[in-house]
């Protein structure tokens, strides 16, 4: 008996070990893709392109995520999520040590579309793992420490590039992550195993066409608009309207992404003791985002700007809890693979329609105006909202079964 007992006592440790080694891979994703990415429209326009082909290069990585998330969540529920990510890692290496030596447009282009997908890869099948292996009690911990390390590794990765970038060239730069991706291929392979099942296509569609899935689906749209804008206008904005240098963009905006990263821990404890209810967390989400990011586009002086981005940081942490635990809410364990990358493909068509149409305002009418249409299209969200249904009884049962050991990979 005693035996037993310290069996399953070993195995919970282990599992437990394999959950976090899933957080600290997900911190270290996004540290060395934001090492980066934040300062790659300042890489193009150095290298002489027009804010159309910066707009289109910034957009073009989310429209292959467009054309991959969905296949990509499927194939979470299809193969070991765990493979998938090991997988993404080694691709993602190859391509930046391919960057590094590129400077066409056309060659850009192309690398920047493998880039996209497989980022795109690593990141779903992460958090495919996160929702495959959540509990239905304690869900606003759980996945605030998902948004914590997840945005936590932005703001690393902010501050490191802002440094490395001031030291270092951009292909000296990509070739260091290159490196990096290459180094953490064998800690993919240490990850939980999931469980692989096939369903039929009518089963993801029934699952997806819901109501409720469908205006979640169109609130995720309207509110992912402004990371397009972010990635095409933002760092332009911050270094020719308010005279930020590259190291203080990067500490600028890692220090800001600190207190989204904060806030999100704060959120989910609120949510597990009751304090706060979904609704109200995402409405006053919406507003402090939306709120933020219009005053932002307004600010004259860089503390303006430090108070009113740290505003709208405050309100994307609450739209990240939310998202997570609605997710979680809305799929069945068996097909949140399908589930999850369907949202997360709505979210990256809102992020290309917003790369795409804040590269073209901005050419036209300045970083300012493309911002703040931004803003108020995040405002203009809350109608959206007001319309969603949070009752929990109205969403589809876990209807994964216990996965017995050999089936899990």
């Amino acid at each position: 008996m005693a035996d037993a007992q310290h069996a399953q006592t070993l195995a919970a440790q282990t599992e437990k070990g394999k959950l976090m080694l899933t957080g600290y891979l997900f911190f270290i994703v996004r540290l060395i893709i934001f090492t980066t990415l934040f300062f790659f429209p300042v890489y193009l326009k150095d290298l002489g392109f027009s804010g159309w082909q910066i707009g289109l290069l910034m957009g073009i990585d989310s429209l292959m995520t467009l054309l991959t998330t969905l296949p990509m969540g499927v194939s979470n529920d299809m193969f070991p999520s765990r493979m998938l990510v090991a997988s993404s890692f080694g691709a993602l290496g190859f391509t930046y040590f391919a960057l590094s030596f590129s400077t066409s447009f056309a060659a850009l282009l192309l690398l920047i579309m493998c880039y996209g997908m497989w980022y795109n890869l690593g990141q779903i099948s992460i958090r495919s793992l996160f929702f495959k292996t959540a509990r239905s009690q304690r869900k606003g911990r759980r996945f605030s420490s998902m948004a914590f390390a997840e945005h936590m590794g932005i703001a690393a990765g902010a501050l490191l590039g802002g440094l490395l970038l001031g030291w270092l060239s951009f292909p000296a730069v990509f070739r260091v992550c290159g490196v990096l991706f290459f180094l953490i291929v064998p800690l993919g392979l240490l990850l939980p195993g999931t469980l692989a099942q096939i369903f039929e296509p009518a089963v993801y569609r029934k699952e997806i066409f819901r109501r409720d899935v469908v205006m979640f689906a169109l609130v995720t749209f309207l509110y992912t608009y402004h990371w397009g804008a972010e990635k095409t206008v933002y760092v332009l904005f911050l270094k020719e309207s308010l005279g930020f240098s590259q190291a203080g963009i990067g500490v600028f905006i890692g220090l800001t992404v600190i207190a989204l990263a904060l806030s999100c821990l704060i959120y989910g404890r609120l949510l597990d003791r009751g304090t706060a209810s979904l609704r109200r967390l995402i409405i006053a989400g919406l507003g402090l985002s939306a709120g933020g990011h219009i005053l932002l586009a307004f600010s004259q002086t860089q503390a303006q700007a430090w108070l009113f981005r740290i505003i709208h940081e405050l309100g994307d942490a609450s739209f990240m809890v939310f998202s997570y635990v609605m997710t979680s809410n809305m799929f069945s364990r068996s097909r949140v693979g399908g589930g999850s990358g369907f949202i997360a493909q709505v979210a990256v068509l809102g992020t290309f329609a917003g790369a795409l149409a804040s590269g073209a305002i901005m050419q036209g009418l300045g970083p300012r105006t493309a911002m703040i249409v931004a803003g108020v299209l995040s405002l203009a969200d809350l109608f959206l909202v007001n319309r969603l249904d949070f009752e929990p009884g109205r969403f589809l049962p876990d209807e994964a079964p216990a996965a017995a050991e050999g089936d899990v990979q």
